[in-house]
């Protein structure tokens, strides 16, 4: 570029010029610092400090700029260029800097001087691939070609590094569990879907269609237009995630899946490319709605225990003597509840060993064999029971330890047990507890019924429908307790929530078993429409043959076999058509019709089909099917 201005023009008044400033901070550091290092005050433009603004713009601009770039200033068109332009220059830099471009370039004068008179006159000139013969390392060039090639090698160096780029992210994509999309923001049609779409959507290989309205015929009718809202309102350049429920190709079974949707821009910050990443949350669902039920479980449990605590609570105060006979027998109550809740928690809340529950209230071992006598067989104290059971022996062994066999040296105490069966084939335990001691001097029968002798003669019977007696003597103590081996939860127990299945919406019919291995033809023209018939098709777990849109394609299915029943729109854009159905009919197989006429607008002859008007839903259609393949079978 050239200027006619005096290069001796003063910059703005009392403006100071910033040296390290000029040509930004983007500047590669070898023209940057000859340009600010070069002796401008002994050339004709004078020092950097009185150079006018646009001279100052100009150089700024074309050196922050990695393209070759050259300025041609003043009269004497005085050489100031970038980095690029110095790889032009050749051996001729650093020297050219300054230098009128006449004595830098003689060899080429001839043809720019002509140029640069059109230049003074106010003209722009645009060239493309001319050839100036430059001398450069002592001879003659082809700068045009040789520039050319530099450039072509840049490209070829770019194009790898893209090509390098794109390899790297399609293994990023394909090595990632979620699946990775991108869309036209325009037309909506996908330019690129990684392998993973596949799994998430249980598609074959090369199943996947590019168009959106494919994508959406995948998500139940209940999620659809949400997800296509999802999915087109991010043209407004906001980011968006929603769930919604899918039906698998492979095994028919609903899932959830959550799309993060986001904008890519253009370089005019343009919305032109939609992109999102899907993922299976199926069973994030499932162990969120868990927790939520444990929680309420939990606390239905904790609710439990402390109303049970409250009445031992009350209870216990009936029959205490002091305030510290009152905390001692609390404290022992409370004590075996939670070693039932410990044992209980052990086994996984399928029960407890009856043993097990003797031994951890008796401690036998510290009064030897001969005190205490255990025998029975093993066997398993369901939930409930124990919860019930492991009080009572409690209050059992609290007697014995302080009124009882266990006081006296002398004293002795055996328990036994067996399991029967009642004329119902239920299992029944009877235990029989039976304390011996020396007669207690003028002992006298309780003058009241306490906390144990209620548990066991009341409690037992109501809560575990059972049998409970207790007999306290001057000579010992003795209890018979019977229940049956019947499986009710404890107020302590708490199971984790089975899983459920994903229900589908208003195409799940919620029974697998309703067309199980029926081969069903689905032959409709609007596409939604037939995608969700083929939807809660195959949730009662029938084999879907198309949908098919057309005639033709229609009876190419019928002809090719494999058809056990079908489902069809007698309008398949063309009018009334009753081809498939005159096939139908003669290979005598059953099928549903769905259809806007009238009954007198499109007759039927007889044969084993139902007639639907629409609007029908596609799990009523499904139904419908389902019974009349039934009646035939039946």
């Amino acid at each position: 570029m050239a200027s006619h201005l005096d290069p001796r023009l003063a910059p703005q008044s009392g403006r100071p010029v910033d040296h390290a400033g000029l040509m930004g901070t983007g500047v590669r550091g070898g023209m940057r610092e000859r340009i600010q290092g070069h002796d401008w005050a002994a050339s004709p433009l004078g020092s950097m400090d009185d150079w006018p603004p646009h001279l100052r713009a100009c150089v700024d601009l074309m050196a922050a700029h990695g393209f070759p770039m050259i300025a041609l200033w003043g009269p004497d068109l005085l050489q100031i260029y970038n980095d690029g332009y110095a790889e032009i220059m050749a051996d001729k830099h650093p020297a050219g800097l300054g230098q009128p471009t006449a004595e830098c370039w003689p060899e080429v004068w001839h043809i720019n001087e002509p140029l640069y008179e059109q230049v003074w006159q106010g003209r722009t000139l645009t060239f493309s691939d001319k050839c100036y013969p430059l001398r450069r390392h002592g001879r003659l060039q082809d700068v045009a070609r040789v520039e050319r090639e530099r450039t072509e090698q840049e490209l070829r160096q770019t194009n790898a590094a893209l090509q390098a780029n794109e390899e790297r992210f399609r293994q990023f994509a394909a090595a990632s569990s979620d699946a990775l999309w991108i869309r036209d923001a325009d037309s909506l049609d996908t330019e690129l879907l990684s392998t993973a779409f596949d799994a998430v959507y249980g598609l074959r290989p090369g199943q996947a269609s590019g168009a959106l309205r494919c994508w959406a015929a995948r998500v139940v009718p209940d999620d659809r237009q949400a997800a296509i809202d999802a999915v087109t309102g991010v043209r407004d350049g906001l980011p968006r995630v929603h769930e919604f429920r899918v039906q698998r190709e492979d095994d028919s079974r609903f899932r959830w899946v959550r799309d993060t949707v986001f904008p890519l821009f253009d370089q005019q910050g343009r919305v032109s490319r939609i992109a999102g990443i899907a993922r299976d949350v199926t069973e994030e669902r499932r162990w969120a709605e868990h927790q939520s039920v444990l929680v309420a479980e939990l606390q239905h449990r904790v609710r439990n225990i402390m109303a049970t605590i409250g009445s031992i609570t009350l209870r216990t105060r009936e029959s205490a003597t002091s305030v510290d006979d009152y905390a001692q027998r609390l404290s022992g109550r409370v004590m075996s509840l939670a070693r039932t809740q410990a044992l209980l928690t052990r086994a996984g809340n399928v029960g407890i060993d009856l043993r097990g529950l003797l031994n951890d209230e008796l401690s036998s071992s510290s009064y030897g064999a001969q005190r205490v006598v255990l025998h029975g067989p093993t066997v398993m104290v369901p939930p409930k029971a124990a919860e019930v059971m492991s009080l009572a022996i409690h209050e059992l062994a609290t007697n014995a330890f302080r009124h009882g066999a266990l006081r006296d040296p002398d004293g002795r105490l055996e328990v036994s047990w067996q399991v029967r069966e009642d004329p119902q084939q239920q299992r029944w335990v009877d235990l029989h507890w039976v304390e011996t001691h020396a007669a207690r001097p003028g002992w006298e029968p309780p003058a009241r019924r306490g906390f144990g002798t209620s548990l066991i003669e009341d409690r037992i019977p109501y809560e575990l429908e059972g049998e409970g007696h207790l007999q306290v003597a001057a000579e010992g103590t003795e209890a018979r307790i019977s229940f049956p081996l019947r499986h009710r939860d404890s107020i302590l127990q708490t199971d984790a929530p089975q899983g459920t299945a994903i229900a589908g919406g208003s195409v799940d019919l919620g029974d697998a078993g309703l067309l199980a291995g029926h081969r069903v033809l689905v032959v409709e023209d609007d596409f939604y429409l037939a995608h969700d018939t083929a939807t809660a098709l195959r949730s009662a777990g029938a084999v879907v043959q198309g949908p098919c849109s057309t005639l033709q394609a229609a009876l190419q299915r019928l002809d090719g076999g494999g058809v056990d029943a079908a489902v069809i729109d007698i309008n398949l854009g063309q009018g009334a058509e009753t081809g498939v159905i005159a096939a139908l009919q003669r290979a005598g197989l059953p099928f549903v019709v769905v259809t806007g006429y009238d009954e007198g607008a499109a007759s039927l002859e007889a044969g084993r089909f139902v007639r639907l008007q629409k609007p029908a839903t596609p799990a009523g259609i499904a139904r419908a099917l389902a019974r009349l393949v039934q009646a035939g079978t039946a």
